[in-house]
C-alpha cells in the first residue's frame, strides 16, 4: 500500500545520524530514509526541522508550499540570494548547471546563522 502525508511536511526514518543538523537540507536516499543533500544538483527533499539520530522520525518542512521557513547559512549570504546545498546541507548560493533551488533568502545573514528563506522549488 502507498502512503500519503498531507501539506507541507513529510515525515521518514533518518537514514543517518542528524544530531546538530536542524535546518540542514536533506534528501531521501535509495531506501526512502532522510539524509543530508550533499549536491547542488541533488533532489532536494526540504529542511529538517528535529535532529534525529539514525531509526528515528526525521520531520521535513518540504521545499513546494506557501511562506517561509528556516535553513543553515554556510557563509555570509546577501539578501534575495537564490539558495541551494553545500557538501554539509548547509545553504549557499546557487548557480546555474542544474543546482536545485530551495528558495530566496528575506534577509542578508552570515556564515552559520539561521536564515530565512521564501520558499521556491526550482531548477537553475
Amino acid at each position: 500500500m502507498t502512503a500519503f502525508q498531507p501539506g507541507e511536511r513529510y515525515s521518514a526514518t533518518a537514514g543517518a545520524d542528524l544530531t546538530g543538523k536542524k535546518y540542514h537540507l536533506v534528501k531521501l536516499d535509495a531506501s526512502g530514509k532522510v539524509v543530508l543533500a550533499t549536491a547542488a544538483t541533488d533532489a532536494i527533499l526540504g529542511v529538517l526541522d528535529n535532529a534525529p539520530v539514525a531509526g528515528r522520525t526525521a520531520d521535513v518542512v518540504l521545499l513546494n508550499g506557501a511562506g517561509t521557513f528556516k535553513v543553515k547559512l554556510a557563509a555570509n549570504t546577501a539578501k534575495d540570494a537564490y539558495l541551494t546545498t553545500n557538501g554539509s546541507g548547509q545553504a549557499v548560493v546557487a548557480s546555474t548547471g542544474g543546482h536545485r533551488v530551495i528558495g530566496r533568502l528575506v534577509r542578508a545573514g552570515s556564515a552559520g546563522a539561521i536564515g530565512e528563506y521564501i520558499k521556491l522549488n526550482e531548477k537553475f
